[in-house]
């Protein structure tokens, strides 16, 4: 009968194979070690033999690893020769001999190997049976085969070619040629040097996040480093294996443009802040901002604002939270329940209101549609359109409810020179308190110093006593005469109590000329009044200075004064 003997392994098809393990992974694996041949070894031979027992006997010399199957013509490929005489298949050059039975074809796969963009190639090496690997003039054949231009020269090959083990059965990868990759460009962009990711809240001592105080707010001052500039660079054109050029491209970097208020500092690379503000980026740009823009409400996606300048919301500022601005405050919708602290105006585009948990501090002027539920303290005027409810509101000038239909009900409205309302209080509800020529934030100030002047007079009144009863009352009407007939020890102690006696009459005096000095700036610039133009409903108490004036029945269209000689409140006609 006619078989085949295949000393190679009739089932590989390819050299590398991918398997998966039993956690599912997926290798790439050598598919036979079996079946690199170098040129004129032998891959095949037919033989005719009785019985399939005798092939042992017919094997070459060298050859211990073989197949045997029936024979089935088939053709012959690149690399194989077919000794007819013989009945033998060789290899006419180095490669990976596979049988491929579904085209019925022994031939023999290249090792070479050419990257996806053509500038390197590499030739793949595994020692055959007989511990042979190609030659550098193999290799040199094959690139001019291939019409590779690129190729390393002859030493660079044989010195790869030397450290391979011809004794270790394993894929070694030499590089064969190689071009000049193209080196791509890009357009001028900006890394930030500033951190820009937002927090998600702030870590308290306890373990605890306070979601409400995220910093979603960043800070800048004036030359603060912002941005990093990354020059462009043009793109390197190369050349692939083939001598054929290599294109380079404009590569898109996502990197960040520099917006308003940054400029280069004396580092060409670096580029500063020119302003105080905060960073501010916009479809991939940074600038600097002198104003903070919230574009919605102040809530957990905002955090708390605490910022430098100016802040504008597009939105109402929810319950729980808190704004401050060293400059102004600008609000499109409402402020509910929440602590707002302006260095400059506060303007409320709706209302102001909440369940009296609302706190406005402004160090400039106050302008809402309404005030109900809260308290708010203006270093300027206050100006409401409709309403003032249920609120404790002061101005260091002027309080004015501008509608037609304006109502102050409730609560105590305190301005330094003037309230203009158009109804004040209502039948039978709520006391409502109207107050002018008070000025809250110098009877504050003067509140402390008096604390002060109370401590310094306890002082005196404590050493005059630690005096009388060590060296007697008269100690004090001529002091110098008893010093002198004093012992050493009680002299020196006279002396220090003395010493702390004037000290402290120097701190009495200088916290009197101040809290004098308070007093006298801040009176008023004019003679303080009350105009209601409408209505003043019984229940409403009017306090100028130091009088008051309880009002016991509806009064109309008046102007509240006080008497100057007299110190009582009169009323005359508004208009």
């Amino acid at each position: 009968m006619k078989l085949i003997i295949f000393y190679i392994d009739p089932k590989a098809t390819k050299i590398f194979v991918e398997q998966t393990d039993e956690k599912g992974k997926k290798t790439v694996a050598l598919s036979s070690n079996k079946n690199f041949v170098y040129k004129n070894e032998i891959i095949a031979k037919i033989v005719n033999v009785d019985s399939q027992d005798d092939v042992s006997n017919l094997l070459d010399n060298g050859y211990t690893y073989y197949n045997v199957e029936k024979f089935k013509p088939f053709k012959t490929g690149p690399g194989i020769i077919y000794d007819k005489s013989s009945m033998i298949y060789k290899a006419s050059e180095y490669g990976f001999a596979v049988l491929d039975k579904k085209i019925s074809q022994l031939l023999l796969l290249s090792p070479l190997r050419v990257t996806k963009d053509k500038v390197k190639a590499f030739y793949l090496i595994h020692p055959t049976k007989f511990q042979k690997i190609p030659e550098c003039q193999d290799i040199e054949e094959v690139l001019v085969k291939k019409s590779i231009l690129a190729g390393l020269d002859t030493k660079q090959i044989e010195e790869q070619l030397n450290k391979i083990d011809t004794n270790t059965l394993k894929i070694n990868q030499i590089l064969i040629a190689s071009g000049k990759g193209p080196v791509d460009g890009y357009n001028e962009y900006f890394e930030p040097i500033v951190d820009i990711e937002k927090k998600t809240g702030k870590l308290l001592d306890d373990g605890s996040i306070d979601y409400k105080n995220i910093e979603s707010i960043h800070e800048i001052k004036k030359f603060d480093k912002i941005l990093r500039k990354i020059p462009s660079k043009e793109p390197e054109h190369g050349y692939n294996i083939y001598g054929e050029k290599a294109e380079a491209i404009i590569e898109n970097i996502e990197g960040y443009k520099k917006g308003g208020n940054i400029l280069q500092s004396s580092d060409e690379f670096i580029y500063v802040s020119s302003i105080d503000g905060c960073l501010e980026i916009n479809n991939n740009e940074i600038s600097v901002s002198p104003i903070v823009i919230i574009k919605g409400d102040v809530d957990y996606d905002s955090g708390n604002i605490d910022f430098h300048g100016s802040v504008e919301i597009w939105g109402s500022i929810l319950p729980g939270f808190s704004v401050k601005a060293k400059d102004n405050i600008i609000v499109q919708n409402n402020i509910d329940d929440a602590s707002i602290e302006a260095g400059g105006d506060v303007i409320v585009s709706s209302g102001i209101s909440g369940k009296g948990s609302t706190k406005i501090i402004s160090g400039g002027k106050v302008k809402a549609k309404y005030i109900i539920n809260s308290i708010v303290e203006a270093a300027g005027d206050i100006e409401v359109e409709d309403s003032i409810i249920n609120s404790n509101v002061y101005s260091n000038n002027k309080i004015a409810v501008t509608d037609k239909h304006g109502k102050i009900i409730g609560g105590e409205s305190i301005a330094f020179h003037e309230i203009i309302v158009n109804v004040s209080g209502v039948e039978k509800e709520n006391k409502t308190i109207l107050t002018v020529g008070k000025n809250l934030f110098a009877e504050r100030k003067l509140a402390e110093i008096k604390k002060d002047i109370d401590s310094a007079n306890e002082n005196l009144r404590d050493i005059r006593i630690e005096i009388n009863s060590s060296f007697g009352e008269e100690f004090l009407e001529k002091p110098k005469e008893i010093i002198a007939i004093l012992p050493m020890v009680k002299k020196k102690n006279a002396l220090k109590l003395l010493s702390t006696l004037s000290k402290c009459n120097n701190e009495l005096k200088e916290l009197t000329n101040i809290y004098n000095k308070i007093k006298e700036e801040n009176r008023p610039q004019q003679e303080p009044i009350i105009l209601i133009t409408n209505e003043v409903y019984p229940g409403t108490l009017i306090k100028i200075k130091n009088s008051r004036k309880m009002i016991d029945e509806k009064l109309e269209n008046v102007k509240f004064y006080e008497d100057p000689e007299q110190k009582i409140i009169r009323f005359t006609s508004a208009i």
